[in-house]
C-alpha cells in the first residue's frame, strides 16, 4: 500500500513502532465522527479513491468493527430484500436503533410486508426473547414475548434482530471471507464511486465455493462513516440478501424497554 495513504488509514504505523498484529484496526475509524468528516474533506477524489481500492478487505471491516463501536448507540433506515424459504421476499423499509453494548436493537417496519410492526430487543432484559407488537387488528391483542430465534420470527426474514448491527453484518462478511481463503480467496473487483459517494467492490468466490454463504458479495462503503452501508449477497441460487442503510447517526438516547413499543 502506498505509504501516505497507510499513514492516512492507520496513523502512527510509519513512526518506528513495532509491526502490528494480523488485521490492525485502523486509528481512522476510531476518530469523531466530525472530525472523521474533515479529514475525508481535505483528500482529493483520486487519493481517497486510491486509498479504497489499495486497502485489503480484512482491513476495511476492521474499520467498520472500529467505527460503529466509536458510535456507540445509532439510528439508520434500513431496506432490505430477503429469499426466505426459498421465496424472494418483497421489500421492507425499516427504521432501525442499535445500541452496541450491552446489545440492544429495536425496529418499526415503515413500508413493506408487516407495515407497522414494532420490535424491541434488550439484553440486559431478556437475553433470549423480544418483545413485538404488530399492526392493525393484529395489534389489539398488546405487545408479546417471543423468543428471539422462534419460526414467527423467521416468517419474513434469514436472521436473528441481533444480526441488523453493523458488527453482526460485517460478522458475516468476515465469516465468508474466512472460509473462502482455503480455497483460494475471493476475486475483487474494485468498482469506484457510486453517485452517492460511496465505495463499492464486488467479491466473487473462488472455484469450488457454491456451498459458501455468499458466492458473491457486494459492499459499499461510506467513507466518512467508515461501515458498508449497502451489501448485497448471492448464494449457488441467485439473489439472497440486500441491505440498504441510510441516514446513519449516532443518538444521544434511546429507549429499549419493553413498554416503549
Amino acid at each position: 500500500m502506498n505509504p501516505v495513504l497507510l499513514a492516512v488509514l492507520m496513523p502512527g504505523l510509519l513512526m518506528n513502532t513495532p509491526a502490528p498484529a494480523p488485521s490492525p484496526v485502523p486509528g481512522f475509524a476510531r476518530l469523531p465522527l466530525e472530525q472523521r468528516r474533515a479529514e475525508i474533506k481535505a483528500l482529493s477524489h483520486e487519493r481517497l479513491e486510491e486509498l479504497f481500492s489499495t486497502t485489503p478487505v480484512e482491513v476495511l471491516l476492521d474499520a467498520g468493527k472500529a467505527a460503529a463501536a466509536q458510535m456507540g448507540t445509532y439510528e439508520s433506515r434500513v431496506v432490505k430484500y430477503e429469499r426466505v424459504s426459498g421465496k424472494l421476499m418483497k421489500p421492507q423499509t425499516i427504521h432501525l436503533t442499535v445500541r452496541q453494548t450491552p446489545r440492544a436493537v429495536k425496529l418499526e417496519i415503515l413500508d413493506g410486508p408487516a407495515k407497522g410492526r414494532r420490535v424491541v430487543y434488550d439484553s440486559t432484559v431478556k437475553k433470549n426473547e423480544l418483545r413485538v407488537r404488530e399492526a392493525g387488528v393484529l395489534g389489539l391483542a398488546g405487545a408479546m414475548w417471543i423468543d428471539i430465534n422462534s419460526n414467527l420470527t423467521r416468517s419474513d426474514t434469514n436472521h436473528a434482530i441481533t444480526d441488523f448491527a453493523f458488527t453482526s453484518v460485517i460478522g458475516v462478511l468476515e465469516d465468508s471471507f474466512k472460509k473462502g481463503e482455503a480455497l483460494g480467496g475471493y476475486t475483487r473487483k474494485n468498482e469506484g464511486f457510486d453517485a452517492a459517494g460511496r465505495y463499492c467492490i464486488t467479491f466473487t468466490a473462488p472455484a469450488g465455493g457454491q456451498h459458501l454463504y455468499a458466492t458473491r458479495a457486494r459492499i459499499c462503503m461510506d467513507p466518512v462513516l467508515a461501515l458498508p452501508v449497502i451489501m448485497e449477497i448471492d448464494d449457488k441460487n441467485g439473489p439472497l440478501e440486500r441491505f440498504d442503510f441510510s441516514n446513519v447517526k449516532p443518538v444521544a438516547q434511546a429507549d429499549f424497554s419493553p413498554s416503549s413499543i
